[in-house]
């Protein structure tokens, strides 16, 4: 009997042993536990200085540039000489050419007129100036507006084509903004003309408004904000600067936005993804979520998550459906 007794007594420890081996590892993984950052609050971006407008001039035919008199910082007012070039396709016939020349400017000057009296039509006037241009031997470059030169592309003695750029300028009328993008559920909390407060590194804060807010998202979901600055002076075009917004809750305050990195989703298309959450059991269960763009701080989650959640961070790519998981220590 003692030796039944024994023997029954290792089948069921063999049992054991096998039913232990049969039970896979919990997946090591890391997690976010799930806090709203809420809606209606400051809305804070990074974004690019630059002026509302930025022109890039160049001349209308292909030729040989002979003065350039603008430099890369350099003050024009409107209607200044920037550049000359020489055309190179004015003709192989030197008499023909003047005479084309001639015959431009007498139309040129014949249209002007006509328009001034009521006479010819504003299309009418523009084609003749056209005309006069391509017959010119010499062509310029003219400062469409009082503005500042950002950039320079060519040099007196350079072959340049038709429309190519030569010159750069940021025009003073248009005001000086900084382009911010933002996710769908901060824009919702903005409004054109809501004060902004627009802060540069080592320099004091701004004042500024959103001027604008793009209609249409990126690929990825991000929308481009406007922020005018009211007094510019100082500011460079192409330095980076922070918007800070007061948002507002209006139609949002019921909404909860939550935030998650990048390295959660392992699915994401369009405004739809999927994460990993840990329940109560220490298991994964998948989630699917609606997101609402991409930022520097994270997935912006509209609908899917809530508080307390715990979505699985480093480690979601490892772990399927039911896995149990070890959540490491943070």
């Amino acid at each position: 009997m003692a030796a039944g007794c024994a023997f029954l007594v290792a089948a069921c420890s063999g049992e054991a042993a096998v039913a232990t081996q049969n039970v896979p590892a919990a997946v090591a993984v890391e997690v976010l536990n799930i806090a709203a950052t809420g809606s209606g609050g400051e809305v804070r971006a990074s974004g690019l200085v630059a002026f509302k407008r930025e022109t890039a001039l160049g001349f209308g035919a292909p030729g040989e540039i002979e003065s350039i008199t603008a430099d890369v910082g350099d003050r024009v007012a409107a209607g200044q000489v920037l550049a000359t070039m020489r055309k190179t396709t004015t003709g192989a016939d030197a008499s023909e050419a003047a005479l084309a020349r001639l015959t431009a400017e007498q139309n040129f000057d014949r249209v002007t007129r006509l328009h001034a009296a009521g006479a010819a039509s504003q299309a009418e006037l523009d084609n003749a100036k056209l005309t006069l241009e391509r017959a010119r031997e010499r062509v310029s470059i003219v400062a469409p507006a009082s503005g500042i030169v950002l950039q320079r592309d060519a040099e007196p003695g350079q072959n340049v084509a038709a429309g190519q750029r030569v010159l750069s300028i940021g025009e003073s009328r248009t005001g000086i903004i900084v382009e911010a993008s933002m996710t769908a559920s901060e824009v919702a909390q903005l409004r054109v003309g809501d004060a902004a407060s627009v802060n540069v590194r080592e320099r004091a804060t701004l004042a500024g408004r959103v001027a604008r807010i793009a209609p249409k998202g990126t690929q990825s979901g991000l929308f481009t904000v406007e922020v005018q600055v009211d007094q510019p002076d100082g500011l460079r075009s192409g330095e980076v600067a922070e918007v800070v917004i007061a948002g507002r809750a209006g139609a949002q305050e019921a909404a909860v936005v939550h935030l998650v990195p990048a390295i959660s989703l392992i699915d994401a298309r369009a405004d739809q993804g999927v994460v990993f959450v840990v329940d109560a059991e220490g298991k994964a269960r998948r989630r699917a979520i609606e997101t609402g763009g991409v930022s520097d701080r994270g997935v912006t989650v509209l609908k899917g998550l809530a508080d307390g959640d715990r979505v699985i961070t480093r480690g979601a790519s490892m772990v399927r459906e039911g896995d149990a998981v070890s959540v490491a220590a943070q």
